[in-house]
């Protein structure tokens, strides 16, 4: 069989199983298989694929029209230009906590080095990002789940920074001296979380369930944070940037901000004291 031809006959074959941009998704398992870029494969659309192709792509279309996410099938996904291992310890990395991640760097450029708790760390995305970007910061990963931290750590392998330690531990550890702190933890309502799209159910429900109104993890950790957490910044789902706003302002940050993200939904939340 020829390339396009699978892909022709793949195509209709996903969207049946209720796939997003099926056509995209086969594309890129061929490339996984074949180990070309996507765009390779637009000019060789007349390749005879060998049967051990065949053979080896197959169980992954199974895999995908299972809505078994395309991440956890490569093993792998892209963060802020890096490529970063990820699985079903951890949550995917979405594309809107760039943005978050954008105006940490942005923030932290202006301000002598000094150490950032990364709380929820998960894969380890948002900090090894800011530890290669700002080689002289200290940068602390912490989460409560071990599965998580493993995988942060082949992550860190990966991209080779130095500047990065992990902490297992259930949100804030104590921190002695002044600190920045960012939090993308999990913030879906019970609502949200019994209404998932498939692939995102994959992701484990650690990583996802924010309790009745979606703070059971971010009111506490605004609660932990004491005079020496001179900023915080944290990424919370739609309808929350009021409430937490308050949390933050009950807590004596002084000066709050709030941005949208791509879809325009107040999503990220920047608190400082001083």
């Amino acid at each position: 069989m020829k390339i396009l031809e699978l892909i022709d006959k793949t195509t209709p074959f996903l969207k049946q199983k209720g796939v997003e941009a099926p056509r995209l998704q086969i594309e890129l398992l061929l490339s996984h298989i074949l180990k070309l870029p996507r765009m390779a494969l637009y000019v060789q659309f007349e390749r005879e694929l060998t049967a051990a192709e065949l053979d080896a792509l197959r169980p992954l279309v199974k895999r995908r029209a299972d809505r078994e996410p395309l991440q956890h099938i490569l093993g792998e996904t892209n963060f802020y230009g890096e490529s970063f291992f990820c699985g079903t310890e951890a949550l995917i990395p979405r594309p809107e906590t760039e943005t978050l991640v954008e105006w940490l760097l942005a923030a932290l450029k202006e301000q002598s080095a000094g150490t950032l708790y990364d709380i929820g760390t998960g894969s380890g995305i948002i900090a090894l990002t800011v530890a290669k970007q700002l080689p002289g910061w200290n940068i602390v990963g912490v989460d409560v789940s071990a599965g998580a931290l493993a995988l942060a750590r082949r992550n860190q392998e990966r991209l080779a920074v130095t500047n990065v330690t992990w902490r297992e531990h259930d949100l804030l550890p104590p921190a002695d001296g002044d600190h920045v702190v960012v939090a993308n933890l999990p913030y879906l309502t019970d609502a949200e979380m019994s209404a998932l799209p498939a692939e995102v159910a994959r992701d484990p429900a650690l990583a996802l369930r924010g309790g009745a109104d979606g703070l059971d993890l971010i009111r506490p950790l605004v609660a932990m944070t004491s005079e020496h957490t001179t900023r915080i910044f944290l990424e919370t789902g739609a309808g929350h940037a009021d409430t937490v706003s308050g949390l933050l302002g009950n807590v004596g940050f002084s000066r709050l901000e709030i941005r949208k993200d791509l879809n325009n939904i107040s999503r990220f939340i920047m608190g400082a004291r001083r």
